[in-house]
């Protein structure tokens, strides 16, 4: 039984009732011991953070295992619990300190402050972690450094700041100067508990305080110790950043007040959940200092628009929010920036004359709807629709306190605005009706850019924003996308938790991309799914709810018609060729894998590496089975996925079990034969006929290692011919060969279900 085997096993053994909670506790013992053996522990930071003069080591340990991992306390000061913990494995469950001594240490960024990779590689024992070298030695200097700032300081010095910010955390202590009230633009970054992102949105309020006339406060809500303790050194390194915190209880509007006084221009406060980027704050900045109120176009969780602004309407206690619910898609034919009636969610930029009279004139708040009424007659509103990040973080702060105070029913209507704002994204508004959180909800009707558009809806089982931008599924669903617009079709994607959104009675078409979890369709329009992934999970009675259904193997298509008596039509995945062509780029020697480590040892990765093959791997969760040398990237751009396909001397691909057994081909082969690249494959039903000599498959992890050491001209065929199933590929198998096929089932179903 392998150590990947054990592993899964041990981890179904801990929701096991009885057995559970001793798999559990020894887990505890097991962290402890190992971290005892470390000699990395500093009792008298711990106990500073627990509000302790002194503690022994083993117990400032057994807390830390227990309790304080999941507080972001940290055992020592130069290693951040909450930073160090988002780049290791079984984040959450296991102590970061852990994770840390039995991973490849040197590749560890323990801190945001301090390069600890680069310091590594450039002692004297590379292989050893930079942590150890450094607390070993506690006259030893290390840089510290954030944006254009730079500091050095001891191990000990730092120490004694951490040691210090420590304390402060347990006493609810502010810290860092009051910026000038004369500050012509000041940012008020709001950072909430449990952000493992936080390092950066503080950096991001640091550089801003750089430029001129500039100033900038992290106001953090409830924080974990090590947010803290960071937070307090970048302020260290950046005099003029202010650094405030807030407890649990706090509401938005309170942040509001404290940080309003810092500058007498223009101030922009945003919203913890979500990620707004340099450039995107100064387009806000820029707008503020015009005279307006501006706000991003956030997105939930889900990718579904919170809305891009809001409208009151006699008689509701809640604004309507201006195309919430809908796709993204649906704000981006408006065009750049648009005036909304009221301003909406937790982000924004303008004048702090006008915001300080927003909140003289409101009480306790949770957004800018119950702020921007009492200044709407002051500055004009505007949302800029070309940002748009998505709220991934869960909400943590503002979410637990009293009630904010209630509001009063409008007597405005700006029903005829959001109505104009509607037809400008391209619908009708048939009726206002009562909204379920006491706000009017409008009822749709899309209007049809011309006689025979329809609009589709693309449902996939990725998340939104940056975290779905990873997923095969995320890529597929765009080039799909791109192809039905080519015919004409109006379309939006969807990612998982968008599946049902309340506005999807306004869609002619869904399809479902059907993956690793199962999506059901809406009640509305004509329903298809493609299956692509996983068809053990899949049942005659999931199937039954579509009008058309298809899959990307003909042997499970045939036996799953035969099986369930009801047609599965084979359509294979393909190759995206707006991005997968070829570029005339020269072939190198690399041997290449990009994809995610799924939680288990991959054998077409593992084994080669094992072998002492080269491959440059490219994909994230590789640190328990891999080397941290065989690791190029967490990620690659997919721009980039083209270029890197083409120069590599073979390309690696397997699939999930069942989709191997089953006769799913995966989209990787069609990307990379597109280009002209060559594959190495596990077996698949069909794939060596299919591409004609440009994929060679494997029999097993020895075949595979024979393989990559066998010449590749001994195995592929010429370029030239490389070239004409290149050709081939992209003619046949392109998003816009599936989309047609799409296009004529959907309306061979219409007309069925009309009739």
């Amino acid at each position: 039984m392998d150590r990947n085997t054990v592993r899964r096993a041990v981890r179904a053994l801990r929701e096991v009732p009885v057995v559970g909670p001793v798999v559990r506790a020894s887990d505890r013992l097991w962290w402890w011991r190992t971290i005892r053996r470390s000699g990395l522990v500093d009792a008298g930071f711990y106990a500073a953070q627990l509000g302790w003069r002194r503690m022994p080591a083993d117990l400032a340990i057994l807390h830390y295992v227990g309790w304080g991992f999941r507080r972001g306390r940290s055992i020592n000061p130069l290693f951040d619990e909450v930073h160090a913990g988002g780049g290791l494995p079984e984040v959450f469950r296991v102590p970061a300190m852990y994770a840390y001594l039995v991973s490849d240490r040197p590749t560890v960024q323990v801190h945001p402050w301090w390069d600890a990779v680069a310091h590594a590689r450039a002692s004297d024992s590379p292989e050893r972690g930079a942590l150890e070298a450094v607390w070993d030695r506690p006259d030893t200097t290390i840089l510290l450094a954030a944006g254009a700032q730079e500091r050095r300081v001891t191990v000990a010095a730092l120490r004694a700041e951490a040691l210090m910010a420590a304390r402060g955390w347990r006493g609810h202590r502010r810290s860092g100067a009051a910026a000038p009230g004369t500050a012509e633009r000041t940012l008020v970054r709001v950072i909430q508990r449990r952000d493992r992102g936080y390092a950066r949105k503080a950096a991001q309020a640091a550089r801003f305080s750089l430029s001129g006339g500039a100033a900038a406060s992290i106001e953090m809500v409830d924080p974990d110790a090590s947010q803290w303790v960071s937070a307090a050194l970048l302020v260290s390194l950046h005099p003029g950043l202010r650094l405030r915190r807030h407890g649990r209880r706090a509401r938005w509007s309170d942040v509001l007040r404290a940080a309003a006084g810092i500058g007498g221009g223009t101030i922009a406060v945003l919203d913890p959940r979500g990620d707004v980027n340099d450039t995107e704050v100064d387009l806000l900045v820029a707008r503020a200092e015009e005279g307006r109120a501006a706000i991003p176009v956030h997105r939930h969780e889900n990718g579904t628009l919170v809305g891009i602004g809001a409208a009151a309407t006699p008689g509701a206690r809640r604004p309507t929010r201006i195309l919430g619910d809908h796709p993204y898609e649906d704000a981006s034919r408006l065009g750049g920036r648009v005036e909304v009636p009221l301003l909406t969610g937790r982000s924004v930029a303008m004048p702090g004359e006008a915001l300080r009279a927003a909140l003289a004139a409101t009480g306790r708040s949770d957004d800018l709807e119950a702020l921007s009424p009492a200044i709407r007659d002051l500055i004009p509103f505007e949302a800029l629709i070309d940002i748009a990040p998505v709220l991934d973080e869960p909400e943590v702060a503002f979410s637990s306190g009293r009630p904010a105070d209630a509001a009063s029913p409008s007597r405005r209507d700006d029903r005829p605005a959001a109505e104009e704002l509607h037809s400008r994204a391209g619908f009708t508004t048939v009726r206002w009706g009562a909204g379920r959180d006491g706000s009017a909800e409008p009822v749709l009707r899309w209007e049809r850019p011309h006689p025979t558009a329809q609009r589709w809806a693309i449902k996939i089982c990725s998340p939104a924003g940056r975290r779905g931008e990873v997923w095969g599924d995320t890529h597929f669903a765009h080039g799909l996308a791109a192809a039905l617009r080519r015919r004409g079709h109006e379309v939006v994607i969807d990612a998982f938790g968008a599946s049902r959104r309340p506005t999807a009675y306004l869609d002619d078409v869904n399809v479902v991309i059907r993956g690793p979890y199962r999506i059901d369709p809406p009640d509305t329009g004509v329903n298809l799914e493609w299956i692509i992934s996983h068809p053990d999970e899949i049942g005659r009675e999931e199937i039954s709810r579509f009008d058309r259904v298809f899959a990307a193997s003909e042997p499970w298509s045939a036996s799953a018609s035969a099986r369930w008596g009801m047609p599965v039509e084979p359509l294979l995945e393909c190759a995206d060729v707006d991005k997968f062509h070829p570029r005339s780029l020269p072939r190198g020697d690399d041997i290449v894998f990009v994809g995610t480590a799924r939680g288990i040892a991959r054998p077409s990765v593992v084994a080669p590496i094992a072998a002492g093959i080269d491959v440059k791997v490219y994909g994230p969760d590789w640190r328990p089975f891999l080397p941290a040398s065989a690791i190029t990237a967490e990620s690659i751009p997919n721009d980039e996925l083209p270029a890197r396909y083409e120069t590599a001397s073979v390309v690696l691909n397997d699939q999930w079990p069942a989709m191997r057994r089953e006769g799913f081909i995966a989209m990787r082969p069609f990307d990379v034969v597109a280009v002209g690249g060559r594959v190495i494959s596990e077996q698949v039903h069909g794939i060596e006929e299919l591409f004609d000599g440009a994929v060679v498959t494997y029999r097993d992890a020895a075949h595979l290692v024979e393989l990559l050491r066998t010449d590749p001209a001994e195995l592929f065929p010429g370029p030239e011919r490389l070239a004409e199933i290149a050709a081939v590929i992209r003619r046949d198998h392109s998003f816009d060969a599936r989309a047609g096929v799409l296009h004529e089932r959907a309306a061979t179903a219409r007309a069925r279900n009309s009739s």
